[in-house]
Protein backbone atom coordinates (compact mmCIF):
# COMPACT_ATOMS: atom_id res chain seq x y z
CA UNK A 1 0.00 0.00 0.00
CA UNK A 2 0.97 3.55 -0.63
CA UNK A 3 2.83 5.78 1.72
CA UNK A 4 0.45 8.30 1.45
CA UNK A 5 -2.54 6.21 2.10
CA UNK A 6 -1.32 4.56 4.64
CA UNK A 7 -0.69 8.39 6.50
CA UNK A 8 -4.34 9.43 5.83
CA UNK A 9 -5.76 6.34 7.33
CA UNK A 10 -3.63 6.42 10.13
CA UNK A 11 -4.87 9.97 10.76
CA UNK A 12 -8.28 9.24 10.15
CA UNK A 13 -8.32 6.95 12.78
CA UNK A 14 -7.01 9.46 15.16
CA UNK A 15 -9.33 11.79 14.39
CA UNK A 16 -12.48 9.70 14.66
CA UNK A 17 -13.40 9.43 11.19
CA UNK A 18 -13.66 5.87 10.94
CA UNK A 19 -17.42 4.34 10.41
CA UNK A 20 -17.38 1.37 13.01
CA UNK A 21 -17.27 -1.41 10.52
CA UNK A 22 -14.25 0.89 9.32
CA UNK A 23 -12.76 1.22 12.56
CA UNK A 24 -12.74 -3.07 12.80
CA UNK A 25 -11.04 -3.22 9.96
CA UNK A 26 -8.62 -0.80 10.20
CA UNK A 27 -7.23 -2.49 13.91
CA UNK A 28 -7.32 -5.81 11.83
CA UNK A 29 -5.14 -4.43 9.57
CA UNK A 30 -2.87 -2.32 11.76
CA UNK A 31 -2.18 -5.58 14.05
CA UNK A 32 -1.54 -7.62 10.75
CA UNK A 33 2.44 -8.19 9.82
CA UNK A 34 1.56 -5.70 6.26
CA UNK A 35 2.93 -3.00 5.24
CA UNK A 36 5.28 -2.55 8.54
CA UNK A 37 8.12 -0.50 7.44
CA UNK A 38 5.15 2.11 5.65
CA UNK A 39 3.14 2.15 9.24
CA UNK A 40 6.22 2.86 11.74
CA UNK A 41 6.95 5.33 9.08
CA UNK A 42 3.53 7.07 9.23
CA UNK A 43 3.24 6.76 13.10
CA UNK A 44 6.29 8.50 13.35
CA UNK A 45 5.64 11.14 10.61
CA UNK A 46 1.90 11.34 13.29
CA UNK A 47 3.53 12.07 16.14
CA UNK A 48 6.12 14.63 15.00
CA UNK A 49 3.82 16.58 12.73
CA UNK A 50 0.21 15.93 13.70
CA UNK A 51 -1.66 19.19 16.24
CA UNK A 52 -4.46 16.69 16.17
CA UNK A 53 -6.82 17.53 19.67
CA UNK A 54 -7.61 14.58 21.56
CA UNK A 55 -11.24 16.44 23.25
CA UNK A 56 -13.34 13.51 22.29
CA UNK A 57 -13.83 10.41 24.49
CA UNK A 58 -13.67 7.80 22.19
CA UNK A 59 -10.95 8.82 20.54
CA UNK A 60 -9.14 8.36 23.99
CA UNK A 61 -10.35 5.11 24.65
CA UNK A 62 -9.41 3.73 21.31
CA UNK A 63 -6.14 4.73 21.84
CA UNK A 64 -5.92 3.26 25.21
CA UNK A 65 -6.87 -0.07 23.80
CA UNK A 66 -4.13 0.38 21.23
CA UNK A 67 -1.55 1.46 23.90
CA UNK A 68 -2.70 -1.42 25.76
CA UNK A 69 -1.99 -3.73 23.12
CA UNK A 70 1.42 -2.42 22.71
CA UNK A 71 2.40 -3.05 26.47
CA UNK A 72 1.94 0.87 27.55
CA UNK A 73 0.61 2.02 30.70
CA UNK A 74 -0.83 5.65 29.18
CA UNK A 75 -1.88 8.04 31.98
CA UNK A 76 -5.10 9.80 31.62
CA UNK A 77 -3.81 12.93 32.37
CA UNK A 78 -1.79 13.37 29.44
CA UNK A 79 -4.71 13.32 27.11
CA UNK A 80 -7.88 14.31 28.37
CA UNK A 81 -8.92 18.39 28.51
CA UNK A 82 -8.14 18.98 24.75
CA UNK A 83 -4.61 18.08 24.79
CA UNK A 84 -3.16 19.04 22.00
CA UNK A 85 -0.72 16.66 20.53
CA UNK A 86 2.81 18.86 19.57
CA UNK A 87 2.60 20.85 22.65
CA UNK A 88 3.10 17.47 24.75
CA UNK A 89 5.34 15.28 22.45
CA UNK A 90 8.03 15.55 24.37
CA UNK A 91 6.31 15.11 27.01
CA UNK A 92 5.16 11.70 25.98
CA UNK A 93 7.66 10.40 24.00
CA UNK A 94 9.46 9.03 26.78
CA UNK A 95 6.82 7.09 28.16
CA UNK A 96 4.60 6.06 24.89
CA UNK A 97 5.97 6.16 21.72
CA UNK A 98 9.54 5.03 21.93
CA UNK A 99 8.24 1.81 24.22
CA UNK A 100 5.38 1.67 21.33
CA UNK A 101 7.80 1.00 18.85
CA UNK A 102 9.44 -1.60 20.63
CA UNK A 103 6.32 -3.80 21.48
CA UNK A 104 4.61 -2.93 18.51
CA UNK A 105 7.63 -4.50 16.42
CA UNK A 106 6.51 -7.89 19.06
CA UNK A 107 3.07 -7.73 18.10
CA UNK A 108 3.79 -7.34 14.18
CA UNK A 109 5.50 -10.96 14.72
CA UNK A 110 2.37 -12.23 12.95
CA UNK A 111 3.10 -14.06 9.28
CA UNK A 112 3.54 -11.43 7.21
CA UNK A 113 2.07 -13.18 3.92
CA UNK A 114 -1.16 -13.17 6.08
CA UNK A 115 -4.04 -10.47 4.78
CA UNK A 116 -5.84 -10.41 8.14
CA UNK A 117 -5.26 -12.45 11.58
CA UNK A 118 -8.69 -14.51 11.80
CA UNK A 119 -8.55 -16.41 15.01
CA UNK A 120 -9.18 -14.91 17.50
CA UNK A 121 -6.12 -13.39 19.92
CA UNK A 122 -6.23 -13.03 23.71
CA UNK A 123 -4.26 -10.03 25.57
CA UNK A 124 -2.71 -10.35 28.76
CA UNK A 125 -0.62 -7.03 30.21
CA UNK A 126 1.29 -7.23 33.20
CA UNK A 127 1.28 -3.46 34.81
CA UNK A 128 4.69 -2.90 36.88
CA UNK A 129 4.41 -4.36 40.72
CA UNK A 130 2.45 -7.46 39.82
CA UNK A 131 2.50 -10.46 38.60
CA UNK A 132 -0.04 -12.71 36.71
CA UNK A 133 -0.90 -16.69 36.27
CA UNK A 134 -2.62 -17.98 33.22
CA UNK A 135 -4.13 -21.39 32.06
CA UNK A 136 -4.04 -21.64 28.31
CA UNK A 137 -7.11 -23.57 26.48
CA UNK A 138 -4.25 -26.52 25.66
CA UNK A 139 -3.79 -26.71 29.46
CA UNK A 140 -0.45 -24.92 29.31
CA UNK A 141 0.49 -22.54 32.68
CA UNK A 142 1.88 -19.30 31.46
CA UNK A 143 3.25 -17.24 34.60
CA UNK A 144 4.26 -13.68 33.42
CA UNK A 145 6.43 -11.39 35.65
CA UNK A 146 5.49 -7.28 35.94
CA UNK A 147 5.67 -5.01 32.87
CA UNK A 148 4.77 -7.87 30.43
CA UNK A 149 2.12 -8.62 27.73
CA UNK A 150 1.56 -11.92 26.22
CA UNK A 151 -0.81 -12.05 22.93
CA UNK A 152 -1.97 -15.81 22.45
CA UNK A 153 -4.56 -17.78 20.33
CA UNK A 154 -8.33 -18.28 22.52
CA UNK A 155 -8.10 -21.88 20.68
CA UNK A 156 -5.09 -23.38 19.20
CA UNK A 157 -7.20 -24.62 16.23
CA UNK A 158 -4.37 -24.24 13.57
CA UNK A 159 -1.02 -26.40 13.38
CA UNK A 160 1.00 -24.74 15.98
CA UNK A 161 -0.02 -22.65 18.77
CA UNK A 162 1.43 -19.28 18.53
CA UNK A 163 2.56 -17.09 21.71
CA UNK A 164 3.88 -13.61 21.45
CA UNK A 165 5.97 -12.18 24.13
CA UNK A 166 7.16 -9.04 25.77
CA UNK A 167 8.52 -9.38 28.53
CA UNK A 168 9.31 -12.21 30.88
CA UNK A 169 7.76 -15.35 31.57
CA UNK A 170 7.71 -18.73 32.87
CA UNK A 171 6.15 -21.61 30.63
CA UNK A 172 5.25 -24.81 31.56
CA UNK A 173 3.92 -26.78 28.63
CA UNK A 174 1.42 -29.07 27.94
CA UNK A 175 2.30 -31.67 26.16
CA UNK A 176 1.21 -32.47 22.35
CA UNK A 177 3.78 -34.19 20.05
CA UNK A 178 1.38 -32.98 16.81
CA UNK A 179 1.36 -29.64 17.36
CA UNK A 180 4.47 -27.80 18.70
CA UNK A 181 4.13 -24.77 21.21
CA UNK A 182 5.79 -21.48 20.19
CA UNK A 183 6.68 -18.19 21.76
CA UNK A 184 7.19 -15.55 19.53
CA UNK A 185 9.31 -12.64 20.70
CA UNK A 186 11.21 -9.46 18.75
CA UNK A 187 14.49 -11.50 18.24
CA UNK A 188 14.09 -14.89 19.56
CA UNK A 189 10.88 -17.86 18.48
CA UNK A 190 11.03 -20.65 21.47
CA UNK A 191 9.67 -23.91 20.00
CA UNK A 192 8.66 -26.86 22.34
CA UNK A 193 6.69 -30.11 22.41
CA UNK A 194 5.82 -30.36 26.57
CA UNK A 195 8.46 -28.68 28.40
CA UNK A 196 9.45 -26.27 31.17
CA UNK A 197 11.41 -22.88 30.34
CA UNK A 198 11.77 -19.35 31.18
CA UNK A 199 11.74 -16.34 28.39
CA UNK A 200 12.77 -13.00 28.87
CA UNK A 201 12.60 -10.49 26.13
CA UNK A 202 11.70 -7.23 27.12
CA UNK A 203 11.49 -4.01 24.56
CA UNK A 204 14.04 -1.65 26.58
CA UNK A 205 16.34 -4.39 27.11
CA UNK A 206 19.62 -5.39 24.87
CA UNK A 207 19.07 -9.03 25.22
CA UNK A 208 16.91 -11.61 25.24
CA UNK A 209 17.32 -14.79 27.23
CA UNK A 210 16.01 -18.21 27.07
CA UNK A 211 16.29 -20.82 30.06
CA UNK A 212 15.24 -24.04 30.14
CA UNK A 213 14.49 -25.96 33.29
CA UNK A 214 12.84 -29.27 31.67
CA UNK A 215 12.71 -31.20 28.51
CA UNK A 216 14.35 -29.28 25.24
CA UNK A 217 13.46 -26.62 23.32
CA UNK A 218 14.97 -25.42 19.88
CA UNK A 219 15.55 -21.57 19.38
CA UNK A 220 15.88 -19.81 16.60
CA UNK A 221 17.37 -16.34 16.07
CA UNK A 222 15.55 -15.08 12.90
CA UNK A 223 18.04 -11.82 12.31
CA UNK A 224 21.27 -14.30 12.15
CA UNK A 225 19.77 -16.07 9.40
CA UNK A 226 17.47 -18.16 11.44
CA UNK A 227 20.46 -19.30 13.57
CA UNK A 228 19.01 -22.25 15.69
CA UNK A 229 19.91 -23.84 19.17
CA UNK A 230 19.07 -26.54 20.97
CA UNK A 231 18.90 -25.86 24.61
CA UNK A 232 19.19 -28.85 27.56
CA UNK A 233 17.54 -28.59 30.90
CA UNK A 234 19.93 -25.79 32.94
CA UNK A 235 21.12 -24.75 29.42
CA UNK A 236 20.59 -20.55 29.26
CA UNK A 237 20.34 -18.90 25.49
CA UNK A 238 21.29 -15.12 25.35
CA UNK A 239 21.72 -13.04 22.47
CA UNK A 240 22.93 -9.21 22.79
CA UNK A 241 20.37 -7.16 20.24
CA UNK A 242 23.36 -4.46 19.85
CA UNK A 243 26.06 -6.64 19.74
CA UNK A 244 24.87 -9.37 17.99
CA UNK A 245 26.37 -11.80 20.24
CA UNK A 246 24.93 -14.87 20.94
CA UNK A 247 26.36 -17.24 24.30
CA UNK A 248 24.85 -20.39 25.14
CA UNK A 249 25.70 -22.11 29.19
CA UNK A 250 24.87 -24.33 31.44
CA UNK A 251 23.61 -22.91 34.68
CA UNK A 252 24.67 -25.26 37.41
CA UNK A 253 21.57 -23.78 40.43
CA UNK A 254 19.10 -22.28 37.93
CA UNK A 255 17.10 -20.12 39.89
CA UNK A 256 15.53 -17.94 36.83
CA UNK A 257 12.08 -18.63 37.52
CA UNK A 258 12.09 -17.82 41.27
CA UNK A 259 10.70 -14.33 40.08
CA UNK A 260 7.78 -16.12 40.20
CA UNK A 261 7.33 -16.58 44.03
CA UNK A 262 8.38 -12.86 44.26
CA UNK A 263 12.23 -13.28 44.28
CA UNK A 264 14.08 -10.95 42.46
CA UNK A 265 17.67 -12.74 41.34
CA UNK A 266 20.09 -11.16 39.55
CA UNK A 267 22.81 -13.11 38.19
CA UNK A 268 26.06 -11.68 36.56
CA UNK A 269 23.35 -8.72 35.57
CA UNK A 270 24.59 -5.27 34.30
CA UNK A 271 24.04 -2.15 36.68
CA UNK A 272 21.23 -1.17 33.74
CA UNK A 273 19.78 -4.32 34.17
CA UNK A 274 18.97 -4.80 37.47
CA UNK A 275 17.84 -1.47 37.51
CA UNK A 276 14.83 -1.91 34.81
CA UNK A 277 13.97 -4.77 37.16
CA UNK A 278 13.32 -2.57 40.12
CA UNK A 279 11.81 -0.12 38.16
CA UNK A 280 9.08 -3.07 36.88
CA UNK A 281 8.93 -4.51 40.43
CA UNK A 282 8.34 -1.34 42.50
CA UNK A 283 6.46 0.82 40.26
CA UNK A 284 9.10 4.02 40.46
CA UNK A 285 11.32 5.43 38.15
CA UNK A 286 15.05 5.68 38.35
CA UNK A 287 17.04 8.53 37.54
CA UNK A 288 21.07 7.71 36.86
CA UNK A 289 24.01 8.05 34.14
CA UNK A 290 24.29 4.58 32.97
CA UNK A 291 27.78 4.99 32.02
CA UNK A 292 28.50 5.66 35.55
CA UNK A 293 28.22 1.89 36.31
CA UNK A 294 28.73 0.36 32.74
CA UNK A 295 30.93 -3.06 32.35
CA UNK A 296 30.07 -3.68 35.72
CA UNK A 297 27.89 -7.25 36.77
CA UNK A 298 26.41 -8.07 40.11
CA UNK A 299 25.20 -11.45 41.36
CA UNK A 300 22.34 -10.70 44.03
CA UNK A 301 18.99 -12.00 45.28
CA UNK A 302 15.88 -10.15 47.42
CA UNK A 303 13.24 -12.29 48.93
CA UNK A 304 10.15 -11.62 48.14
CA UNK A 305 9.06 -9.09 51.56
CA UNK A 306 12.34 -6.97 51.09
CA UNK A 307 10.85 -3.03 49.99
CA UNK A 308 12.36 -0.90 47.63
CA UNK A 309 14.61 0.97 50.56
CA UNK A 310 16.15 -2.29 51.57
CA UNK A 311 17.16 -3.29 48.00
CA UNK A 312 18.60 0.09 47.56
CA UNK A 313 20.55 -0.50 50.53
CA UNK A 314 22.08 -3.43 49.58
CA UNK A 315 22.76 -2.15 46.11
CA UNK A 316 24.44 0.74 47.44
CA UNK A 317 26.68 -1.57 50.09
CA UNK A 318 27.97 -3.48 47.00
CA UNK A 319 28.60 -0.01 45.33
CA UNK A 320 30.28 2.35 48.39
CA UNK A 321 30.05 5.69 45.67
CA UNK A 322 26.39 5.16 45.02
CA UNK A 323 23.95 7.41 46.79
CA UNK A 324 20.31 7.52 46.41
CA UNK A 325 17.01 9.78 46.94
CA UNK A 326 13.57 8.68 46.94
CA UNK A 327 10.47 10.89 46.31
CA UNK A 328 7.32 9.77 45.43
CA UNK A 329 7.84 7.33 43.10
CA UNK A 330 10.77 8.67 41.62
CA UNK A 331 14.70 7.61 42.76
CA UNK A 332 17.66 9.33 41.62
CA UNK A 333 20.85 7.38 41.79
CA UNK A 334 24.35 9.70 42.19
Amino acid sequence: MPNKYIHKLMLRFFENDFSEDLRLKFQQWFTSGLDQEQKAQAMEEIWENSIVALSDAQTFDELQKIHQRMAIQSTSKLYKDKIVWRSRLLRIAGILILPLLGAFSTYLIFEGNSQIIETELVECFVPRGQRKQIILSDGSEVWLNAGSILIYEKQFNGKTRNLFLNGEAYFKVAKDDKKPFIVKTQYMNVEVLGTCFNVESFSDSDLSIATLEEGKVQIEIPILGGEKEILSPNDQLVYNHVSGELTKKNIANNKTSEWRQGYLIFQSASFDQIIKTIERRFKVIINYENDKYAGRSFTMKFDPDEDLTEVLNILRAMIPELKYTIRNNTVNLK
